[in-house]
């Protein structure tokens, strides 16, 4: 069998093909980098041409794949040198092209009367004369390549030999076909990996967030805030260091003494600094923001030589420095600091604030631990200046007035748990509720807070009617396991179009388990809004809840409070509610804070019980004029 000539190499390799046309369809190309296959051998493709060489009794086979600039050849036998070595050929050498743009067979006897193919340097250099190839496709039918088989001497291919290298190519097929399922399954397998990666960090965060909620009811100390809060970050974001600063009543920074700070600054428990200092702690404190750097370089570009040493010290790169919140703003920092470089991303960010958040409530609760294992006898009014912390001035709309009171039992006792809160929803009405936590201590406080701060966040983020919000909320009291029982009145301040144009407020509740509110007309005239009420929070999860609705006319006074003002030792609370509706007629006239003043000096010193008042009256100049005065 003659062999095929070397031919002249005439630098053909460097002829450029101007017009790809299909050669260049990037799912093509896509897939032919994803078989991994090169110019380089490869055992199977090497196989395939053997075959093809020995059943068709042809000088040279080829498995060739066809990229947009040249051919290769992963499986090859019989090729002469030089082609051989470099194992492809530029396209100007390529018969196997046409058989990719077409997705058609190609079939020579001779090439050199061969309209297609007669200029094809392939002829004149390698002695191409007679060629067979057969299409070599992926799973969705990209041609790749082309199986051939190849013979330096006019040949008539018989149909069997035609039909062998079909089935031959469709073998071929088959394995690439294998080769990009694995491709696919290592990408799906990657795919999943990550999102399960995501998945668990989500969860770990999730985790971190219900834990967050009453990690901190126990911390005493501001030594404990912190330890609990490397505690809560460790699984998931794990830094190497947890700093914390407090800011002081002059409007300095104290930073609590830890192991990792250079030894020239540990003589004291605490660490002064100024407000106005570079550091992350200082500049999250004055400018109310969390503070990230990636890595050391990054940081040492944004501070001043003695803030650069000082981290060096400390041997960290990232650091993130979170504002501690509190009523007034920020009331110290945390800082988180690892040893390699880090990004801190929004995910991570939303978990350390909500950590902040909790850390500030723990740390206001253990100033009052602090404060009175100092002045034992200032023990009861500490204990109100945190009451009051947490139950801050509400909201209070245009159109409605405000007022609220909270007076603690005249008996020796810790602080209880009733709270007040009155914010705007996006919908623009005006969200009120009322509520008294089991017990006279600290957890009920501490109670309290979550449950205020949790039905804030559920009211804010649902459009949904005041049961559906304590429904929520029941389920969150399970959920993170706040071992309370709450009673609770929630409630809405609407404005509806079919009311807006009499000067009507629509005031839609819920109860659970709380005393009804107090409806006062302009004209003195009050009374209770008696509902069944629910079951008390924390009772039971899935308890049904209903809705109520009252019109709140203009000048019409509504009153919600805590059983501390109309429960007496020794007496009927039917007596109370009686004697509070009457009180109210009789004072309904007054300014509303005098309104609630005046119930207050009537009950005097006979509190057994701490007292919440939450009322709201609409203004009695909203009341719409008559037709004669327009």
């Amino acid at each position: 069998m003659p062999e095929l000539s070397s031919g002249g190499d005439r630098s053909s390799e460097t002829v450029e093909v101007s017009d790809c046309g299909g050669l260049c369809d990037p799912e093509r190309l896509s897939a032919l980098a994803e078989t991994g296959l090169t110019s380089a051998s490869d055992p199977t493709m090497e196989a395939f041409a053997a075959r093809v060489r020995q059943l068709l009794a042809v000088p040279v086979a080829l498995v060739s794949l066809v990229r947009e600039d040249r051919q290769v050849f992963p499986g090859m036998t019989g090729l002469p040198e030089p082609w051989a070595g470099r194992r492809s050929t530029p396209l100007t050498h390529s018969f196997c092209r046409h058989v990719v743009t077409s997705a058609e067979p190609l079939v020579v006897e001779d090439a050199r009367d061969h309209e297609l193919v007669r200029d094809n340097l392939a002829v004149a250099e390698l002695g191409v004369v007679a060629y067979a190839g057969m299409p070599l496709t992926d799973g969705p039918g990209n041609v790749l390549g082309s199986l051939c088989a190849i013979d330096s001497r006019p040949r008539r291919w018989s149909g069997d030999q035609l039909d062998l290298l079909r089935d031959l190519a469709a073998a071929c097929s088959t394995e690439l076909r294998l080769r990009l399922a694995r491709v696919d399954a290592d990408r799906e397998r990657r795919h999943r990996d990550q999102l399960d990666a995501e998945l668990r960090r989500a969860f770990a965060r999730s985790q971190t967030l219900l834990e967050a909620s009453q990690a901190f009811s126990a911390a005493l100390t501001v030594e404990e805030v912190r330890d609990r809060i490397g505690l809560l970050v460790h699984t998931d974001l794990a830094p190497d260091y947890v700093g914390l600063s407090l800011l002081d009543d002059e409007g300095g920074m104290h930073r609590l003494q830890d192991a990792l700070f250079p030894a020239g600054e540990r003589r004291t428990r605490w660490v002064h600094y100024a407000l106005g200092s570079p550091l992350p702690t200082a500049t999250a404190v004055r400018e109310n923001r969390v503070v990230s750097f990636r890595g050391r370089a990054e940081f040492d570009a944004a501070h001043p030589e003695a803030e650069r040493r000082l981290h060096a010290e400390l041997g960290l790169e990232a650091v993130v420095a979170v504002p501690l919140p509190g009523p007034e703003g920020p009331v110290g920092a945390f800082v988180l600091g690892w040893h390699t470089v880090r990004d801190v991303g929004p995910a991570d960010q939303v978990t350390i604030t909500t950590i902040a958040g909790y850390a500030a409530q723990a740390l206001a609760r253990a100033r009052v631990v602090q404060l009175e294992r100092q002045a034992a006898v200032a023990t009861r009014r500490m204990s109100e200046t945190l009451q009051r912390s947490l139950l801050t001035q509400p909201f209070e709309p245009d159109h409605l007035e405000l007022a609220v009171r909270y007076v603690p039992a005249t008996a020796d006792t810790q602080v209880g748990g009733d709270w007040y809160d009155a914010f705007l929803l996006r919908d623009g009405a005006l969200s009120v509720v009322i509520g008294d936590v089991a017990g006279h201590d600290r957890e009920a406080v501490a109670a309290m807070g979550q449950l205020r701060n949790l039905l804030r966040g559920i009211a804010y983020s649902l459009d949904a009617p005041p049961a559906t919000i304590l429904g929520e909320l029941d389920g969150a009291i399970r959920l993170l396991s706040v071992d309370t029982i709450a009673t609770a009145l929630y409630g809405r301040v609407e404005q509806p179009a079919a009311h807006g144009a009499h000067g009507l407020r629509l005031f839609r509740w819920t109860n659970a388990g709380h005393p009804p509110p107090l409806l006062v007309e302009p004209d003195g005239t009050a009374r209770l809004l008696h509902t069944s009420p629910d079951l008390l929070l924390g009772a039971r999860p899935d308890a049904a809840r209903a809705d109520h609705t009252a019109d709140l006319r203009p000048g019409a006074t509504l009153l919600l409070y805590t059983d501390g003002l109309v429960e007496r030792r020794g007496a009927d609370l039917d007596e109370g509610f009686a004697w509070l509706a009457q009180a109210a007629g009789r004072h309904a006239g007054r300014a509303l804070d005098e309104f609630c003043d005046a119930l207050l000096d009537e009950i005097g010193e006979r509190r057994d019980d701490d007292v919440a008042l939450l009322a709201l009256r609409a203004h009695p100049e909203d009341r719409p004029l008559p037709p004669e005065a327009h």
